[in-house]
This record gives structure tokens, C-alpha cells and sequence, in this order.
């Protein structure tokens, strides 16, 4: 072979082999920007969100909602219980569908749980029951409110205020 033509191979070699690593380089960025996860819609289910419109009618200024929010958030395991971790990861996953917060605090007055059709199948009694128990005691009240075509706001805002009079003594939720 002659040397001209080997130089030439050699140097179209090399050429190919740092497109070749230039392109893998260029790849692995890209990938790595890329993220593993994605935005989900819609938020709030259908019935979740004709909820919240009325949950925000009946409480007008009175309260913040905050909406999916997780229990772990809420609730934090006594000090001094025995296996805390295991009575954290039985709340670290859970969410309740609504917290009314003390506009002025925002600390938690009272979580909601809208019961639709799905909380009848599979293991959804269990965790509605855990639920209930994890709430009842800490300071913290659940009120469920089961899913319906319509709402009343007057309606609502009696059931919020009577579960809130009920656990705290506060005056009942004004009208907006």
C-alpha cells in the first residue's frame, strides 16, 4: 500500500472515531437531561375538582385549601412509639383530598376525604378505616364527604363547621 493512501485511511479513521465519540458524548447528555418523569393531568378528577369549587363557595375567605396533600405532611408518629419507621411508611404514601388551613397560620384545621365509588373496592376500606384511626386522636379531624352530583355550599359549610366546633370549640365558619 502506498503511504499516501495509508495516511489518508489512517486520518479518515481517526475522523470517524471522534464523530463516533463526539456523537456518544452529545447522546449521553441529552439522555441525561432528559427526566424519567412526566407532568400528570389532570390534577384533580372530574369530581374532585366540581368538589373544590363548591369546598371554596362554602368557606369564601375563611379558610386556605390545599388540595392532595400527604398524610405524612400532616401527621407525624408520637415520639417514643416502638418501629416509628414502619408507622411512617404507613402514612409516607397516603394523601387525604383536601386540608383547610388557618388563613393567618396556615396550619391545619381540617382534612376531607371525598368518597366516591372507589372507596368500596379493593383495598380502599382498609386504608379509609386506617385513615379514620390515624386521624382520630392526633389533633386532627377527617371529614368525609361523599361523593355527589351536586353540593350545597350551605350544606357543606354547616358540615364543616360542625366538625370543626365539634373538635376545637371554634366559633362556627361564617358565611362568605
Amino acid at each position: 500500500m502506498n503511504k499516501p493512501l495509508t495516511v489518508a485511511l489512517v486520518a479518515l479513521g481517526v475522523a470517524i472515531v471522534t464523530a463516533l465519540i463526539a456523537l456518544a458524548v452529545f447522546a449521553g447528555a441529552r439522555r441525561r437531561r432528559a427526566s424519567l418523569y412526566e407532568r400528570r393531568e389532570p390534577f384533580l378528577s372530574a369530581a374532585e375538582r366540581s368538589f373544590f369549587g363548591v369546598l371554596g363557595q362554602a368557606i369564601g375567605n375563611e379558610y386556605l385549601v390545599f388540595a392532595k396533600v400527604r398524610v405524612a405532611d400532616l401527621l407525624r408518629v408520637r415520639a417514643g412509639t416502638s418501629e416509628p419507621q414502619g408507622h411512617l411508611n404507613r402514612i409516607i404514601a397516603k394523601h387525604v383530598d383536601f386540608v383547610l388551613c388557618d388563613r393567618n397560620t396556615i396550619s391545619p384545621v381540617l382534612t376531607i376525604e371525598l368518597d366516591d365509588s372507589s372507596h368500596s373496592k379493593g383495598d380502599r376500606p382498609e386504608r379509609d378505616k386506617f385513615l379514620d384511626a390515624a386521624f382520630s386522636g392526633s389533633g386532627l379531624s377527617l371529614l368525609r364527604v361523599p361523593a355527589r352530583r351536586t353540593y350545597d355550599p350551605a350544606v357543606l359549610r354547616a358540615e364543616i363547621s360542625a366538625k370543626v366546633t365539634a373538635d376545637t370549640g371554634a366559633a362556627e365558619v361564617r358565611s362568605p
